[in-house]
Parts: C-alpha cells; sequence; structure tokens
C-alpha cells in the first residue's frame, strides 16, 4: 500500500514485477501464462483503494512533488498501460510466401515473348479433350469424350488439327489466317461442315442467340461455332510485341493467393509471385487499350511463361485465358514447350485441354505442301457461318440479285499504285492478280488496321475480293509478312 511520498522505489518495484514480466519484453509473440492476467489485475485493484484512501492528501501535494517524484508518477501509470497491453498479444495464421528465384527487367521478359516468333513451322501430337459451355445446363457443360489430336502450325496464320479418338476421326479444322473449315465427324447426331471467315467478330454468337435461334443446326453446335483456328495458333505461336508497341508495354509485380499444389501440402494456400506485362495499342483515335496480359511465375525455376490474357473491342472483354504448364525441352531443339496447355475461352463457349505428347514435337520441321488443305470428302451437311450475316443485313423487300464470286489471292507485292488505288501482286507461279483499293477495303497487318501507304513493295498479302472487268475489288487485305 501506498504510505507516502519515501517509497517510491517500492511502489515501482511492486509494480514493475506485476505488470511487465520479462517473457513479454523479450518477446512480443511469446504466450503469457493466463495466471498473469489474475496477478495484474489484483495488485492494479490494490493500488487503486490506495490511491482511492489518500487522493486528497496527493492531490494537495501533486504540485508540491519534487521532479523526480512527478517523473515516477507518470512512469507508474504509461508502465501499467504498456504491461496490460503486451499481455494480450496473440499469434494469428498467414499464408506461405513463396520464395522468388531471380529478378528479371521488362526488357528480358519481353524478350522472351518475342522469342517465338523464331517458330516456323510446329507440329506434334496432343490429347484433347473439348468442353461446350453453351450446350450444357446451368453450372454443368458438356465434355466430349478424351482424344488424341494432331496439331500442325505454320507462320503467320496456317493452321491445322486433326482429331480422333479410338482411331475414328472426331474432327478435322484447317485454316490460311483468313478463311477456316471445320468437319465435325462425331458424335453422329452432329456431323456437319462448318466454314466461314476467320478475322471478323460479326458471325460470333453468345449463348442466349444460339438458344433463340431457329437454326438447329446452330443449337446443335453451341459453343463449337465460335471455335477459330487462330485461337489455337495464337496460344501457341505468341504473336511477338512489335517494336512501336514497346513504349505501351509495362510490367506489375503481382501477389495472388492460390492452392498450394507441392506434393504433401494438400488443403492448403501459398500466396505466389507473378511478373505481369501489359501490352497497349493505340486505337485509330490514338487512345490506348489493353490488348494482352503475359504472367511470368516467380517462384519456379527460369520464371516460366505460365499464363496469356488477350482482350478485344478496346474494352477490356476477356477474349481469351491460356494457362501453361509442365515445361519441357522439344527434342533436337533447345526451344521449351508447355506441356500441358488449356485455352479457356468462355466468353466463346467452349474450352480446349491439350496434353502434348513430349516425344512427338517438332519444331521448324518442313511440312507438305498439303498439310493446310480440307475438302468435304464425306459430303458432309455444311454450315456456312458467313452466309447468316449477309442475309440479315440485306434491306426488307430487296430482290434476290446474284451475289458476286469471291475469290482468295495470296502473294508477293510488286506494285503499290496509290494513284490508282491498286497493288499488284504476283503468286508462286508467277501469276499477277490487280487488287483494286476502294474506301471500303479493309487492310490490316496482325489484325490491326493500316492504311494503302503502310504496304510495301515485297510485303506477302492475302486479299478476299469479287472479280471486276480491270482487276479484282479487294474487300480484305492482309499483310501476312513483311518485305525483308
Amino acid at each position: 500500500m501506498i504510505q507516502g511520498p519515501g517509497n517510491e522505489s517500492d511502489i515501482a518495484m511492486t509494480i514493475s514485477n506485476a505488470c511487465i514480466p520479462k517473457g513479454c519484453l523479450r518477446s512480443q509473440a511469446r504466450i503469457v501464462d493466463k495466471r498473469l492476467n489474475t496477478l495484474l489485475a489484483f495488485s492494479l485493484a490494490r493500488l487503486a483503494m490506495a490511491a482511492s484512501g489518500n487522493s486528497t492528501k496527493m492531490f494537495k501535494n501533486l504540485f508540491g512533488m519534487k521532479s523526480a517524484r512527478y517523473s515516477l508518477f507518470l512512469l507508474i501509470t504509461v508502465t501499467a498501460l504498456l504491461g496490460s497491453a503486451c499481455l494480450f498479444v496473440h499469434r494469428v495464421s498467414v499464408n506461405e510466401l513463396l520464395p522468388v528465384k531471380e529478378q528479371l527487367s521488362t526488357d528480358q521478359l519481353i524478350n522472351r515473348i518475342n522469342a517465338y516468333s523464331e517458330i516456323r513451322t510446329f507440329s506434334a501430337q496432343s490429347d484433347v479433350t473439348v468442353w461446350n459451355y453453351f450446350t450444357g445446363e446451368k453450372e454443368k457443360a458438356d465434355e466430349f469424350p478424351q482424344a488424341t489430336g494432331l496439331i500442325r502450325f505454320k507462320r503467320p496464320e496456317d493452321t491445322r488439327m486433326n482429331v480422333t479418338f479410338i482411331g475414328a476421326k472426331v474432327a478435322e479444322m484447317v485454316s490460311n489466317g483468313q478463311k477456316f473449315k471445320l468437319a465435325m465427324y462425331r458424335p453422329q447426331d452432329k456431323r456437319r461442315f462448318i466454314y466461314g471467315s476467320n478475322l471478323t467478330d460479326i458471325e460470333r454468337m453468345n449463348a442466349t442467340e444460339i438458344k433463340q435461334t431457329k437454326d438447329p443446326q446452330l443449337t446443335k453446335a453451341g459453343g463449337l461455332v465460335n471455335m477459330r483456328p487462330q485461337h489455337i495458333t495464337d496460344s501457341f505461336l505468341i504473336k511477338p510485341i512489335a517494336e512501336s508497341d514497346r513504349p505501351n508495354a509495362f510490367r506489375e509485380e503481382v501477389r495472388q493467393v492460390e492452392a498450394d499444389t507441392r506434393p504433401g501440402k494438400k488443403n492448403r494456400l501459398v500466396e505466389r509471385s507473378y511478373y505481369v506485362v501489359y501490352v497497349l495499342e493505340r486505337d485509330d483515335k490514338g487512345q490506348l487499350k489493353l490488348r494482352r496480359k503475359f504472367w511470368f511465375d516467380r517462384s519456379q525455376t527460369g520464371c516460366p511463361l505460365v499464363r496469356q490474357q488477350t482482350f478485344e473491342n478496346g474494352v477490356g472483354r476477356l477474349a481469351s485465358d491460356v494457362t501453361y504448364s509442365d515445361w519441357f525441352t522439344a527434342p533436337n531443339s533447345s526451344s521449351a514447350w508447355p506441356g500441358h496447355v488449356i485455352i479457356d475461352r468462355r466468353n466463346d463457349g467452349y474450352r480446349l485441354d491439350l496434353r502434348l505428347v513430349a516425344e512427338t514435337v517438332e519444331v521448324n520441321a518442313e511440312l507438305p505442301i498439303t498439310t493446310f488443305d480440307l475438302e468435304n470428302t464425306e459430303k458432309l451437311e455444311e454450315l456456312n457461318l458467313d452466309a447468316p450475316h449477309r442475309a440479315a443485313t440485306e434491306p426488307p423487300g430487296k430482290p434476290n440479285v446474284p451475289i458476286p464470286a469471291r475469290m482468295q489471292h495470296t502473294g508477293e507485292v510488286v506494285l503499290v499504285d496509290a494513284t490508282k488505288n491498286v497493288i499488284v501482286i504476283k503468286d508462286e507461279a508467277g501469276t499477277e492478280a490487280h487488287l483494286l483499293i476502294s474506301s471500303s477495303t479493309k487492310i490490316t497487318r496482325s489484325g490491326r488496321p493500316i492504311t494503302l501507304a503502310d504496304v510495301k513493295a515485297g510485303d506477302r498479302v492475302t486479299s478476299e475480293c469479287e472479280g471486276a472487268a480491270n482487276g479484282c475489288e479487294a474487300k480484305s487485305i492482309s499483310v501476312t509478312s513483311l518485305a525483308p
């Protein structure tokens, strides 16, 4: 008990012993014996009773205390508060933060992305599983049985994919970057030959449109009507980041809470670190739009690319979400390839799961000239995805008139005449074609709009046009490779 101003040291010792256990000062995280809480409460109660009984005397003498005594009074108060707070510290669980393996600059990451442009051809066998979101019900998707596929790519945009199941053909798909063909042989009730344009989005349909359509073929096909070969090509032969786009590319360091996939670590969560490279492009109005994101896993040795996301329409709409895993070195090559690739296009209504057979991978091998040809030899029911669009845009009451025959020309540019708005190209056989350019002609390079002035002699182009008296009226021209 407090008896007078002469026993300050006894008071300090009493408070120190009761309120500041040595273990609390040594480690804030140490678990404190609950009995100390009772001891502290008892000691503080005794001090409070004593202070209450002598409050009048202390108040009268407060301002007469010496400096040392006043400091002791403050020390007692602060010590009691700190000691009480320390006793209530407890330990909480946090997710393990996986360590990072190495530091990479933005330029190094971009160079890794652009290294894929050195791949001219790619061929491999793969186990393929297809999900059809649009023909499923509620949270269920229709899953096609796993099949064996043969995929072949050739830059810039040639694609072929064959899928077989227990020795029987399931589907075949080819594309030249402008047009695609998809032959579906299984299941029996979905046998058809689907073809149409690669580059336009107008034929794509969402789940509501497919369910409400009066065309039973579209209803049965579901999300597969939106499948395009370039969706697969762009996932394997990743398009480089052009030099002109480098100023619009930047990176971010991101941490995500994910399931722990390490052996023996089930039902645990970890924080994983990523480098994320953002690629922006300017539209015709000069506004920046998000186009692609590349994710590199910093917790894995070599910091591999594990995800590619593409966005469309300049509004941040997710078009494709591709994940990569199980990396290996391709035979007879120094190239590293993901053994497992998942191409998820939920907005388009389908997902492809491909597991490559490592020993069948061939990089930059010569492919037969007929690799990317596909004809409807089995006389399947045909579905032209471009036809519904043309019919829908025809004004009511317009008489049926013959649609001019469309043709396709591919070759090297030998002349660009801006005064006459014509491009002259020559194919591999030496045959020339005059492409007539109008204000409605769509000229692109790597899917981006360009002008006639951007086309140079030596460029290789593919054009879709309609026959005319003095040449071919170009509807679209795609520059597929630049002049050397």
